[in-house]
């Protein structure tokens, strides 16, 4: 099931030619209106005219967790502030906090990724979304709902926390999909155990789970317990929230909403860029995002990109767990 087939099913030719257009878009929209890419580029010589095909991106310097700490809070806005609506964070726990603001359009476009990922995971319109992501300045509980809206679906904001209130939900509401960490799926599953609580008693058919790192064992022990199919889910604050990439079905690699998301591979050592199927940095630059653009962001994530087309029929580029 698709929630924009032509979007996640399109051409390899007709995908980049959109990638293209949307890089060199965004490249303009940082250029000339945020100083911290026009010094860079500057510094180098680097015009946004200079970036005439998607093998161009790798003239542009890379974006850092250190550049966005410096920039803070506001300093890489590419429109004027009143034309942001939001503003999530990280924790800050090992410095700064890293921001990233949205416009309404930023937004539109997020509620967008979790739709499509909503309906990787099965859930239709009339479906009803648990999310159990934590609400605030983290992006985990607001992405979910903004594409919960988005869809049309009942969104319960029921946010991280509250065990017994969240067994209850799940029965009194017979919620359908299961959206929180996995490590909190995880002690759900056994508290619904321990509650002895049947599994016939609740209707949960799948689980979206991100924001930490999960072991296949743990899939297995969530899948048991809350007799769901579990789909990893990725993202981060710098470059959206939640809805980068996410599993399908076959859960074979992480689908990367790459007609908003340009997806490279690095050697983090030399920065030197890698092939399908080699494994290092994961390097994301947005190609739709207006309020602030973020460019070759280094995310300091180890993966590999599959560029084959997936059972499911998606054509998007995928990420290895």
């Amino acid at each position: 099931m698709y929630w924009d087939e032509k979007a996640e099913c399109m051409s390899k030719e007709e995908k980049e030619k959109i990638q293209l257009e949307r890089l060199q878009k965004t490249v303009k929209l940082a250029y000339e209106n945020v100083e911290f890419y026009k010094k860079r580029f500057d510094e180098i010589g680097l015009k946004p005219e200079d970036i005439k095909t998607l093998k161009d991106i790798e003239k542009i310097p890379f974006t850092t967790k250190s550049d966005l700490r410096e920039a803070y809070p506001l300093g890489l806005l590419a429109v004027p502030r009143e034309e942001i609506v939001e503003v999530h964070a990280s924790s800050g726990t090992t410095g700064k906090p890293t921001v990233t603001a949205y416009t309404q359009n930023d937004l539109d476009i997020w509620g967008e990724c979790i739709s499509r990922g909503l309906k990787m995971a099965g859930a239709e319109k009339e479906y009803i979304i648990q999310n159990a992501y934590g609400y605030g300045l983290f992006t985990g509980g607001f992405g979910i709902h903004h594409g919960g809206n988005k869809m049309g679906a009942i969104t319960i904001p029921i946010s991280a926390g509250n065990t017994q209130r969240q067994l209850d939900t799940m029965v009194d509401f017979q919620s359908d999909i299961l959206t929180c960490t996995p490590s909190y799926a995880m002690y759900l599953g056994e508290s619904r155990e321990k509650a002895g609580i049947p599994l016939e008693d609740i209707n949960l058919k799948a689980g979206i789970h991100g924001a930490e790192m999960w072991t296949d064992e743990m899939r297995k022990r969530i899948e048991a317990s809350l007799g769901i199919k579990t789909h990893n889910i990725y993202g981060l604050t710098e470059v959206m929230g939640p809805g980068v990439a996410q599993e399908c079905e076959f859960q074979n690699g992480m689908h990367i909403q790459d007609d908003h998301f340009y997806p490279e591979i690095i050697n983090p050592d030399t920065g030197e860029t890698l092939g399908y199927g080699e494994k290092g940095e994961l390097v994301l630059t947005s190609l739709t995002k207006t309020g602030m653009p973020i460019l070759r962001f280094r995310t300091k994530d180890l993966t590999s990109l599959i560029d084959e087309n997936c059972e499911c029929g998606r054509t998007t580029v995928r990420m290895t767990r």
